[in-house]
């Protein structure tokens, strides 16, 4: 079972354009976006692009099924995955980066192999980043080589100002249209590529509504 995917999704794809080959990895949501508020669910882009297809998600089901049944297994499987990805970034001449929460929200710091390394210690020189509601995750130091951007919804928005205004976190806000600045903040292309770790701290990185978010009431998407 192959745990990241690589060259499967457009936007990550455009990284490569910038030297980056990024592996990503979908599981399914739900339990594992502890996080999430009702907006979130209902844009969720779990089923978009090739997520609208039943064999993605029956995939995406069997890969959140291992991990809820051998956390420790599952690390060691994804391991071999991201050894894989290193490989390819090499031949290819790249610089290898892994999203781990293509549509979750799990603390991956907190969990090891059997060799009871984490994936961030194991894989030093590869880049992890990924983006989370969980503000307690900004509290305490993460991994050197794991970068996080913090996801405004309708329900933490104080919070995601917050954590912009002090300069701590990245926050990403998805807007109904582009737009400069938002809270007195600068609002940067987040469109352009998923290489947010090589993005500042204290701006707001703007994506623009997709699929069903076009959609949106729940105030998840500003207007």
């Amino acid at each position: 079972m192959n745990l990241l995917a690589v060259g499967h999704d457009f936007k990550t794809v455009k990284g490569e354009k910038k030297g980056v080959l990024t592996g990503i990895m979908y599981l399914t949501p739900g339990k594992t976006c502890p996080f999430s508020s009702a907006g979130c669910r209902s844009a969720c882009l779990n089923t978009a692009g090739r997520g609208v297809f039943s064999n993605v998600q029956a995939g995406r089901a069997r890969k959140t099924a291992l991990f809820n049944a051998d956390k420790v297994g599952f690390i060691d499987l994804l391991k071999k995955d991201i050894g894989a990805l290193v490989r390819k970034a090499g031949r290819r001449g790249l610089f290898p980066a892994v999203r781990l929460n293509g549509t979750s929200d799990i603390k991956w710091e907190d969990l090891a192999g059997s060799n009871g390394k984490t994936v961030f210690e194991e894989f030093p020189d590869v880049q992890f980043y990924d983006y989370t509601k969980d503000y307690t995750r900004f509290d305490t130091a993460l991994p050197s080589n794991y970068d996080l951007t913090f996801s405004r919804s309708e329900c933490n928005e104080a919070r995601a100002v917050e954590l912009a205004q002090k300069g701590l976190a990245r926050v990403a806000v998805v807007f109904k249209t582009a737009r400069e600045t938002w809270n007195g903040l600068k609002v940067i292309d987040g469109d352009e590529s998923d290489i947010r770790f090589n993005d500042p701290r204290g701006v707001i990185v703007g994506l623009t509504a997709k699929g069903k978010a076009r959609k949106d009431t729940s105030g998840f998407v500003v207007a």
